[in-house]
């Protein structure tokens, strides 16, 4: 059986007070029994070693040239399986590959610069998580791609643009009614 260790109280309140942190009779300090500065390695990183995170969010920005193709892409290629799907009738494997390319949009939307555009791919993901190919209603998934095909078209980046962010909301709030009604019908 595991020994129980119970906290030591540090005497460092004297240290906090001085520093203007807002203690009171209340405050208790607690000393963890294990340091875990002992189970840590030190940094590699030397000193004038360049900062990681900065570096990666340079190497981000050298690529933003390049997001609003990759976003075109996926957004061509979501229609496209749309069309194949619905085709289909929702064939198993086509699905797939639609939810996919939805949950593709859902995951690089906000990274690229569409975060709304990425709303909108995650309420045609719980649509498609959450309805049975005979009863997809085909109205509603056009539209969720056709308003992702909009949104990049028009480079309706961030929350700038009113009426996408409108869209996406009236979307989710249809898309959440119908998975409530057909729960309910279950």
């Amino acid at each position: 059986m595991a020994k129980r260790v119970t906290p030591v109280v540090d005497d460092t309140e004297a240290d906090m007070t001085d520093a203007g942190l807002g203690i009171d009779e209340t405050t208790v300090f607690i000393q963890p029994p294990n340091d875990l500065r002992k189970k840590t390695r030190p940094s590699a990183r030397k000193a004038g070693d360049p900062d990681p995170v900065a570096a990666a969010e340079a190497a981000l920005q050298r690529m933003a040239e390049s997001f609003d193709g990759w976003m075109t892409e996926e957004t061509q290629r979501l229609a496209a399986l749309w069309t194949q799907a619905d085709a289909s009738g929702f064939d198993p494997e086509l699905r797939s590959d639609f939810y996919r390319a939805a949950h593709d949009i859902k995951g690089q939307a906000a990274t690229l610069g569409y975060p709304i555009a990425g709303r909108i791919a995650a309420s045609l993901c719980r649509l498609l998580d959450g309805t049975a190919p005979e009863r997809m209603p085909r109205e509603l998934v056009r539209q969720h791609v056709q308003s992702v095909r909009a949104i990049i078209s028009e480079n309706a980046r961030e929350d700038s643009s009113d009426t996408a962010r409108l869209l996406a909301d009236r979307l989710d709030e249809v898309t959440d009614d119908y998975l409530e009604q057909i729960a309910t019908a279950a």
